[in-house]
């Protein structure tokens, strides 16, 4: 009988020493959750002790750096990124060229719960990306010329050698008329595609890259076609961002349309698509981001005389 008692005794040792390790290890419980994604900001990231930008700064992540991610707190209060010509709300500027609907989309951030130093703190969501940012473009000295990097190149970076690949020639008007496409599949379900049609070589015409990008978001495909297109290598000295934290999206060159229309210019309404335009003389560029349920579509077209 007193082999049973101890026995108890014992037990219930056991059970309050376990109990004791649960409770200690219970905030890092969360630790089997966290996922890591990466700061695509272009600048070190501020980490906030609060989800908000007026809380204390605690640190800062560099640039491209890992940041583990435990939750992302869609109830915080959204941090505002204005998403028009380089950051610049201000649409009654006077302009050489007039003919811009100049309407601003904005893009609000959610908040990020981070690991920092063994210590919990928060960044905005929309600096991060899943996948890990790649040097693609050669750094510029002084007044030296820079090429920028083809987008196809561009991609063979991040996703590897082309799955298949496929030119057609398209319907012309004309033998000097250019007018072809190339399509590239890669792993993982990327795709892109290029169309190409010029008057002659050298000549007016313009061009559209598609680009599928499967389980992006929204964001992750703004700051993807920005690192690819090297926007950071531009930008006038006069405007003024009027976004609260310094980023990749001040070099953001376009303005949005909300009205979108099909190819007989009917007006559609479509949830998902968002689209963005910037005339100049002679020409003009655009970008349409179409949000789908395993991905963002990413078309950017430019063109000019």
């Amino acid at each position: 009988m007193l082999i049973n008692v101890d026995m108890v005794h014992l037990s219930k040792y056991a059970l309050m020493k376990h109990l004791f390790i649960f409770f200690m290890l219970l905030p890092f419980l969360g630790i089997a959750q966290i996922k890591t994604w990466y700061n695509w900001k272009g600048y070190p990231l501020e980490v906030f002790e609060k989800p908000d930008r007026k809380s204390r700064q605690i640190g800062t992540l560099g640039k491209g750096s890992k940041v583990e991610v435990v939750e992302f707190d869609s109830n915080a209060r959204h941090l505002p990124i204005y998403l028009c010509y380089y950051g610049d709300t201000v649409t009654t500027r006077t302009e050489q060229y007039a003919d811009n609907d100049k309407h601003v989309y904005t893009l609000r951030s959610d908040w990020a719960k981070v690991v920092y130093n063994n210590k919990v703190g928060y960044v905005p969501a929309a600096f991060l990306v899943h996948i890990p940012i790649r040097p693609i473009h050669k750094k510029k000295t002084s007044d030296e010329y820079v090429p920028d990097v083809p987008i196809i190149d561009a991609l063979k970076e991040y996703l590897g050698k082309p799955l298949s690949y496929k030119k057609q020639q398209l319907e012309k008007q004309d033998k000097n008329e250019i007018h072809f496409s190339e399509t590239y599949t890669f792993n993982g379900g990327y795709t892109y595609k290029a169309v190409q049609q010029y008057m002659e070589e050298g000549g007016a015409g313009g061009e559209v890259h598609t680009i599928f990008l499967p389980g992006f978001r929204l964001h992750e495909a703004v700051l993807f076609l920005l690192e690819l297109q090297h926007a950071s290598g531009n930008r006038p000295e006069e405007v003024k961002s009027f976004n609260h934290l310094k980023s990749s999206y001040d070099y953001f060159s376009w303005w949005y349309q909300p009205v979108n229309y099909d190819d007989e210019g009917n007006e559609v309404k479509t949830p998902g698509i968002y689209s963005f335009q910037y005339n100049s003389e002679g020409g003009g560029s655009g970008v349409k981001f179409t949000q789908k349920k395993d991905g963002v579509q990413v078309e950017y077209s430019f063109g000019g005389c």
